[in-house]
């Protein structure tokens, strides 16, 4: 399985590998077979499928990854200082893209 997280989180006890991607290996990677979102909140999954140029589908769902398996992680990294986004708060998120504030990377799950 693949997956899409909104934070890089360890499912299950075992040994994962953490790194960062680029947009353009992120739309890779989602171009490369099915996944399954795990974003719970429609304007993160947008702005997601914005930068993937795919749709992300909302799903709030808990999942335990097994080894071999990967996740595409996605994640707002707001400047030191700066308040957290309220997710009703519509149309922040575009900006957050556009100013760069955000985190890629691919999660992976190796025993």
């Amino acid at each position: 399985m693949r997956y899409i997280l909104n934070s890089a989180v360890i499912t299950a006890p075992g040994s994962y590998t953490y790194e960062s991607i680029t947009p353009d290996v992120a739309r890779r990677w989602a171009s490369e077979g099915p996944f399954t979102s795990t974003v719970g909140y429609k304007e993160t999954a947008d702005a997601l499928a914005q930068l993937l140029g795919q749709p992300v589908a909302v799903d709030r769902r808990t999942i335990t990854m097994r080894p071999g398996e990967e996740a595409l992680v996605f994640r707002i990294v707001l400047p030191p200082g700066s308040t957290r986004i309220d997710p009703g708060d519509k149309g922040r998120l575009g900006e957050v893209l556009r100013a760069g504030h955000y985190e890629l990377g691919l999660l992976t799950r190796t025993t």
